[in-house]
């Protein structure tokens, strides 16, 4: 039995594979012999005849009893005799056009197996087996700080060819303004193609972290600012970090009320969709009231409240019971 092949041999699997080894061995090696990719015939009927019996549950533990007891069903592919001396279940000891036949079909072993996204996109194994086509597109996803959203960034990716098992590298140039769920294509990076089809492209989309100050509106961009009863009061000005990373002068206005929004044009983020031009920058203030008052701050506030003769809930009190 020196020389001969089993049916674990020809995947290319160890004896003790499970069932998904057993599928990805057989979907590697389809992709690699399938007469519409410029394959083996020959070679593509064997391992589809290998797969047939080891992914049938009942058809394996009887190919193994035989393998035990010294016979090896399925031996010597392609020599002389081999055909004839297959493992005897129906439809896998068959010419190779019995095997096409079942793949189209759907049946067997092969229902759980869709041929037209090994061979970018096409029909089956059967139809337009001279037509080029293109490759199916590929996705992952990146997570890119808020800092790198703002400013742009590179990364360097490595992904995998599903065909193949091919591993490719690719600098990916994040730019500046990304947002949260945006998408880069890269052409020409994605499935190979079948019968010379153009490869397909890989779609990378943007995971951005939030920022622990700023949060973005597309290109404009939002943040909180705190402010003391006392600046609210008489008015101040206050420095405001910007998201590129320096800073603006804000005049806050004697009298101003919590929830105040002021405007920066074109001190947001850059804009993605129009090169040269930024957002803008939003800056809402919020009035923070003291909690805890010292002797001297009590009395002076409440100097302050007894002096005070305005009225600040007029057209409330109206409407009490």
């Amino acid at each position: 039995m020196a020389g001969k092949r089993n049916y674990y041999d020809v995947l290319g699997v160890q004896r003790d594979a499970t069932q998904d080894d057993i599928k990805k061995a057989f979907r590697r090696l389809a992709a690699k012999y399938h007469p519409d990719a410029g394959g083996d015939e020959k070679k593509f009927a064997e391992v589809s005849e290998a797969y047939t019996v080891l992914s049938d549950e009942q058809k394996r533990r009887e190919y193994d009893q035989m393998l035990l007891f010294g016979g090896i069903p399925g031996a010597d592919f392609g020599g002389s005799g081999g055909r004839g001396r297959g493992y005897g279940y129906s439809g896998t000891a068959g010419s190779w056009q019995d095997i096409f036949d079942n793949i189209s079909n759907g049946e067997g072993a092969f229902a759980g197996f869709d041929f037209s996204q090994l061979f970018g996109g096409q029909g089956g194994p059967r139809q337009a087996s001279t037509r080029p086509a293109k490759g199916g597109d590929l996705t992952m996803t990146i997570d890119v700080t808020a800092e790198e959203a703002f400013a742009g960034a590179q990364r360097k990716v490595t992904y995998t060819i599903p065909s193949t098992g091919e591993r490719q590298t690719l600098t990916v140039k994040v730019p500046a303004g990304a947002v949260d769920g945006g998408k880069l294509r890269y052409r020409g990076r994605g499935e190979f193609g079948a019968n010379g089809g153009e490869r397909g492209d890989l779609v990378i989309t943007t995971r951005v972290a939030e920022h622990p100050v700023f949060k973005r509106d597309g290109a404009d961009v939002r943040m909180e600012l705190p402010i003391s009863i006392w600046e609210a009061s008489l008015g101040a000005e206050v420095d405001v970090p910007t998201p590129d990373g320096t800073t603006c002068r804000l005049k806050i206005p004697a009298g101003t009320q919590d929830g105040k929004t002021f405007r920066f044009r074109d001190l947001g983020a850059p804009n993605v969709k129009r090169q040269g031009v930024r957002g803008a920058l939003f800056v809402t203030v919020r009035v923070k009231v003291p909690t805890r008052l010292t002797p001297k701050e009590r009395e002076q506030m409440e100097a302050l409240r007894d002096a005070d003769t305005r009225t600040y809930r007029e057209g409330v009190d109206s409407h009490g019971a």
